[in-house]
Formats: C-alpha cells, structure tokens, sequence
C-alpha cells in the first residue's frame, strides 16, 4: 500500500538510484512513484513533470559534491597534494560504485533538454574551478586551469571506461597520472 507523504530528500534519492541505474529516458514517473511508495499522481504534488524532478535531482548531486568533494580543495589544514588525493578518491567512490549522474544525464539529454545541460555545465565548471585552485598553488594560472580541464576530462573518461569494460584499472591508472602530473608541477615549481 502507497505511503501518504515521503520528504522531497526521499524522492531525490529514490530517483537518483533509478535515473543512474537505468537512465533519463528509461525511467518513468511510474517507477519513481513506485520507488518511493507513492501514487503516480501523487509524485506531481512533489515535481510538476519528470524535467522538474530531473533538474532538482541533478542540483541534489551537484549539492553533495560541492559539500564533500570540492569543499575538499578549499581545505587550507591539508597540503595541496592531500586535498587533490582526497578530493579524487572521494569523486571515484561516488562516481564508480554508484554512477555518473552527471556524464550520463549529459551525454543523454544535453541536446535534447537544454535546461539540464546548463545544470551540468555548472557542476563541471566548480569541479574545474576546485581543482584548478588546488594546482594553482604548484603552478600558474593559465596551467593550472589548463592542468584542471584535463585532469577531470581523464577522470570523467576513466570512469566511463571503467563501466564498460568492468575494471578499476581505468580509474586507478588515471589517479597515478594526476598525482605523477601534480608531483611534477610541484617539483618544477620548487625548483624555479
């Protein structure tokens, strides 16, 4: 029997598992409903369309990110070479174990659902702006936001990667390459 209320926290969580396991598209309010214990009609007292809920999702992960992950670079009490050690092991626990949210929603929906692209955009632009702060301070600015852009482009494509062929070798071989790359801006800027 349906529950009468549930916390719109409830119903994010419920249809972030569900858009992460079987996608935008594949996903309807019906199985949300269901996931939540509601009626189908009841989950529109929550999110008028699936756009809505889709969009307030998609600010809920960014909103955890920014608190665990990127709040991570910020973190003045830890070298600069922890707060990147951490702040990547935390985006891999998130990422791999329970799905990109953000690359799949993207990749599936930019062109079709503009308003979504615009909330993703966002999110890769503060996770690029955190760990360009972090190498800014190894390097210089025009590197250091180069160094970003590539650093979580590899990380996104080693996540992908690490889903299709069911192997963290991915992820963990692009983790030893941002630390040998942050090694060695570092160590050229130590020495300059």
């Amino acid at each position: 029997m349906p529950k009468q209320k549930v916390s719109v926290e409830d119903i994010l969580k419920h249809s972030l598992k569900l858009f992460r396991q079987k996608s935008y598209h594949n996903t309807s309010i019906a199985d949300i409903a269901a996931a939540c214990g509601l009626l189908k009609g009841s989950l529109y007292h929550y999110f008028p369309s699936k756009e809505a809920l889709m969009s307030a999702v998609i600010q809920y992960a960014h909103e955890f990110f920014k608190k665990e992950v990127f709040s991570i670079a910020y973190d003045t009490n830890l070298t600069p070479q922890q707060r990147m050690e951490k702040m990547f092991k935390k985006s891999e626990r998130a990422l791999v174990s329970d799905g990109n949210i953000m690359g799949n929603i993207g990749v599936e929906t930019a062109r079709a659902i503009p308003e979504f692209a615009e909330h993703i955009r966002d999110f890769y632009t503060e996770w690029m702006g955190a760990v360009e702060f972090v190498f800014r301070e190894i390097t210089n600015e025009e590197d250091a936001k180069k160094l970003a852009e590539q650093t979580v482009a590899e990380f996104e494509g080693a996540v992908m990667m690490t889903r299709i062929f069911k192997d963290t070798k991915y992820i963990k071989n692009a983790y030893e390459r941002l630390l040998n790359r942050f090694a060695a801006f570092s160590l050229s800027n130590m020495k300059s």
